[in-house]
């Protein structure tokens, strides 16, 4: 029977984790990045190729921390490796301030990043939400990852604020005070690793008790992953994702900034790709509580091979932000489909370490996107036959996406709102 006189706490655990994945590593990174380019140029003389090179070596490294990560959170739980690494994260983002004009100590800064605060990021947090949730799984990751957008805008902005009022080296000391003052505790105090924690059950439904259960003892190792061609197709497909949409995300600021707009007009547009970044996340949870993931995927795809092509076309002003905006809706769009495709596809038993391969490709594309980037820009005098390219990579990402699997039946939604709809026959 379901208890409609009490508030499912599983969605206080999915607000909790949308607070925490806007202060992690893969928010604070792209959202300050673009910001410090002219400062960074002006007092150390670093060209923007140089500067946007940093996040590669935060990538690099992910990609052999993440599986490590996961598998740590599948042991031992996610909170602890939450707040032990949002620890970590805020020592390293202050020490931050102290870097000299070598820039191998700023590379150094987001090695350290990777190493030491990996669990910031939805490693951890997706692997919290699925155990949660089951039939509205789609819409709690929604609103958890939607927190990627939040944060990003949020930070965007008051990130911008700082640099302008107490310069780049105290923004770093104040962004790090905020993390450890406020979204660790909150983390601490909210968050738990599973319904049965607090003597509850998937859903918040007493009748699932035994299938929530069973759901969070089965899946696959990431062995068994490895040898199914849905997995290879998957990687693919999200790099490619990753590599075009984070792209954008990073250099709309440079961008627009060459096209001659003002320093300001450039951080509102990146923040409005944040904003809007909300609304795709929860959008597509809900859609896909409904309908077949992958669909819902290629439907988003479409937005942002609009948005990049305005952009390839010379967009400037109004045009730039309703770019921004359907670039941000489909990077609302990845994260969610590839944490819950995950759940369906594989199971939960081994998920955040199957979950992490992903992200650290995700991540292998966000690093190399936009420094090579940088580097095309460089040599094609301008941002448009690149931005053509990053638009390419979205049309070869889309065809992939029509050949995805149905989903397992063992791994299917438990009590699903539309039962014709959700799997793909």
């Amino acid at each position: 029977m379901r208890t409609p006189h009490k508030t499912f706490y599983g969605w206080a655990v999915a607000v909790a984790a949308a607070f925490g994945i806007g202060c992690g590593i893969a928010v604070i990174i792209p959202a300050m990045l673009g910001l410090l380019v002219a400062p960074l140029h002006a007092e150390f003389g670093w060209s923007s190729r140089q500067i946007f090179l940093a996040p590669l070596f935060n990538t690099v490294t992910l990609i052999f921390v993440a599986p490590f990560i996961g598998s740590i959170v599948d042991r031992f739980g996610a909170r602890r490796v939450i707040c032990l690494s949002f620890l970590a994260e805020a020592l390293i983002v202050a020490s931050f301030s102290q870097i000299d004009g070598d820039i191998h100590g700023f590379y150094a800064r987001f090695v350290a990043l990777s190493l030491f605060a990996a669990g910031t990021t939805t490693i951890s947090f997706a692997l919290v939400i699925s155990r949660w949730f089951d039939r509205r799984r789609g819409l709690a990751l929604g609103i958890a990852l939607a927190g990627f957008g939040t944060g990003g805008a949020l930070w965007s902005l008051l990130l911008r604020w700082l640099i302008d009022h107490v310069g780049w080296r105290q923004m770093y000391l104040y962004q790090a005070a905020i993390i450890v003052g406020v979204t660790l505790p909150l983390i601490f105090f909210v968050l738990r690793d599973t319904p049965q924690s607090l003597g509850l059950e998937v859903d918040g439904e007493a009748h699932r008790q035994s299938r929530g259960a069973r759901a969070a003892a089965s899946g696959k190792t990431l062995r068994e992953a490895f040898a199914q061609s849905q997995y290879w197709l998957m990687l693919v497909t999200f790099l490619l994702v990753g590599t075009a949409v984070t792209s954008i995300i990073f250099h709309i600021v440079p961008l627009l900034k060459a096209r001659g707009e003002s320093a300001q007009l450039a951080a509102e547009a990146q923040a409005s790709m944040w904003v809007v970044l909300v609304i795709g996340r929860i959008s597509t949870g809900w859609l896909m509580d409904r309908f077949f993931g992958p669909r819902v995927a290629l439907a988003f795809l479409v937005l942002p091979i609009i948005g990049i092509s305005l952009l390839a076309s010379g967009a400037i002003g109004a045009t730039a932000f309703a770019a921004a905006i359907l670039v941000g809706l489909a990077a609302g769009a990845e994260a969610d489909i590839i944490a819950y495709l995950v759940s369906r596809y594989f199971g939960l038993k081994h998920y955040a370490t199957i979950y992490a391969t992903y992200f650290a490709i995700y991540a292998l594309g966000s690093g190399i996107g936009p420094a090579g980037t940088a580097w095309a820009v460089e040599r094609a005098g301008g941002y448009g036959p690149v931005l053509w390219f990053l638009a390419g990579l979205l049309y070869v990402a889309a065809a992939l996406l029509w050949r995805f699997q149905p989903f397992p039946a063992a791994y299917r939604p438990a009590s699903p709102l539309e039962p014709d709809l959700v799997t793909a026959t």
